[in-house]
């Protein structure tokens, strides 16, 4: 008989449903790998999640250290898993890394790391697809500047220095933002 697939495996599920007898472990225990390897295969997770063991605080990532070591920090860990790509690139590790290097294209630690690299995407920079000109803020800010001398000298000082760094900051982008 072929490998189960995840529709034979729902149907052998709802079947055993309909007629609501108990299912033995071993039973559930294989429906349970049919999902596992038919779902998400030999895939790395995309992030671990971590929290305090028998807190219902909400999921933080977690570090390299509490995915290896998290009885000793009492935590509990979870795996985040997206459907495996098409597509598989071999990680490149550095000559002589002897299991300790990291992966030339995506970073992650040799004993970490699943069977596929996943290089990470080039960061964008944001400000190109700002909807607005960031200067149009100056007029504002330099006319903010000018209303200071009407309040108590406490409040004038923090709002100078605030506005007058905000305006340096928006002159000191534009100038290296030119092309």
């Amino acid at each position: 008989m072929a490998d189960p697939t995840v529709a034979s495996t729902v149907r052998a599920m709802r079947r055993a449903g309909a007629a609501g007898e108990p299912v033995p472990a071993e039973v559930a225990a294989a429906w349970a790998k049919v999902f596992m390897e038919q779902l998400y295969g030999m895939q790395k997770p995309v992030r671990y999640e971590c929290r305090r063991r028998g807190s219902n605080d909400p999921w933080e990532e977690a570090e390299p250290g509490d995915v290896t070591h998290p009885r000793r920090r009492g935590l509990v860990i979870r795996a985040l898993y997206l459907h495996p790509p098409v597509a598989k690139q071999q990680h490149r590790w550095p000559p002589g890394s002897n299991g300790q290097g990291h992966c030339l294209d995506c970073g992650e630690t040799e004993w970490l790391a699943g069977p596929d690299c996943r290089p990470h995407p080039p960061l964008r920079d944001h400000r190109s697809s700002m909807p607005f000109r960031i200067t149009w803020m100056l007029e504002p800010l330099e006319k903010l500047q000018y209303l200071t001398k009407h309040m108590n000298p406490m409040d004038r000082a923090k709002w100078r220095n605030e506005t007058t760094y905000l305006i340096d900051r928006i002159r000191d982008h534009e100038k290296g933002s030119q092309p």
